[in-house]
């Protein structure tokens, strides 16, 4: 027989990380490199685009047109989650540059739950599909022991007929960074749905009831098509766990590009100030679903920037992608310059994890 260590050794000389641990949130980008992106199946030469770090979509060729897929799980909501499952996997087919047109969606619900959450699951999942035209083609329901609340894993396809599509790892050196809305949109929707009763007394119930509407803000497929209908976009990303510092670091690491970026430029709400000044969380860490981060050529930058304005999307540049040997810098507020690292555990965890309550 071979005895632990042994394997332990043959696993460390693979690259693979033995028996190491998570916490709540996405598995460490490290571990994707050695786990999951090593178990992909059999080759096919019609994968256009595969699993990678920072893609969220796949691509793949069929006769006359591309398709995109992508799937998300919602766990960390419980109020809106089946019309959030809907928009954040909508999102990622946008960023392809693609129209989402199918959904599916596994249901998952705690013990004893009853009819009652189950058609308000469903009835938000049908909401949010009626309103960027969107079918739901199928999925699974089940009740399943162990959760404390319900889960939705969604899968979408997107269509793209013509033209090229988009990837977050096409970013160029000179490519002017543009920010859509607000950073930390969603994570300041489920602080303000799930813990608002504790916040309510220092911050006032407005500042509450006004944060918990900005999960209808988090659909970027509007931003996206019209920055690829205005032109010069070579890649794009939504920033959802870890926040918009984590989506900047996955462009630059997606493109092998280094990144100047000002903290100044970004713009934060003041509900998501309030709130994550509250609970002692960093906005620009905090899941950040319905911000559209653009890499788009110099020239037509600013071009896309108006349009987005002129459609009542906020939209502002807040930086330049840089030759991969300038580094990744983020200027603060105070001028100092730090480095851009890899990203750190959803600030929202921190909360999340303290209000475990059983499932009602």
């Amino acid at each position: 027989m071979h005895s632990p260590q042994a394997a332990g050794r043959r696993a460390a000389e693979r690259g693979v990380v033995v028996n190491e641990t998570f916490l709540t949130g996405k598995v460490p980008p490290s571990i994707l490199s050695q786990i999951v992106f090593r178990h992909t199946g059999t080759p096919n030469r019609r994968l256009l685009l595969g699993p990678a770090l920072g893609e969220d979509a796949a691509i793949i060729r069929t006769q006359g047109k591309l398709l995109v897929l992508t799937t998300d799980p919602i766990t960390g909501a419980e109020e809106n989650a089946g019309w959030l499952s809907v928009h954040v996997n909508a999102n990622d087919i946008a960023t392809r540059g693609a129209r989402p047109v199918w959904f599916l969606c596994c249901l998952l619900l705690p013990e004893h739950s009853g009819t009652g959450v189950l058609e308000r699951v469903m009835s938000q999942v049908d909401e949010a599909a009626r309103e960027i035209s969107v079918t739901v083609a199928g999925g699974h329901s089940e009740i399943t022991p162990g959760l404390h609340r319900p889960i939705v894993v969604g899968s979408m396809i997107g269509e793209i007929t013509c033209g090229k599509y988009i990837s977050t790892s096409g970013a160029k050196p000179g490519d002017k960074i543009i920010l859509t809305k607000t950073v930390g949109l969603e994570g300041t929707s489920i602080l303000a749905c799930d813990v608002g009763e504790r916040l309510t007394p220092s911050l006032g119930d407005d500042v509450i009831q006004r944060a918990k509407t900005f999960s209808r803000r988090i659909s970027v497929v509007r931003d996206a098509m019209i920055a690829v209908k205005t032109g010069g976009v070579h890649a794009m990303h939504d920033p959802t766990e870890g926040g918009i510092i984590c989506g900047l670091w996955e462009i630059g690491e997606a493109s092998g590009t280094g990144m100047v970026v000002e903290e100044s430029k970004i713009a934060v709400a003041p509900e998501t100030e309030s709130v994550c000044d509250a609970l002692g969380l960093d906005p620009l860490r905090v899941l950040s679903s319905g911000s559209l981060l653009i890499a788009a050529r110099p020239v037509n930058a600013n071009r896309i920037t108006k349009r987005l304005q002129r459609s009542g999307i906020t939209a502002s540049m807040i930086g330049e992608i840089a030759k991969p040997e300038k580094g990744r810098v983020f200027v603060k507020r105070d001028g100092t310059r730090v480095k851009l690292g890899p990203p750190a555990r959803d600030e929202l965890y921190k909360v999340l994890d303290e209000s475990k309550a059983p499932f009602r």
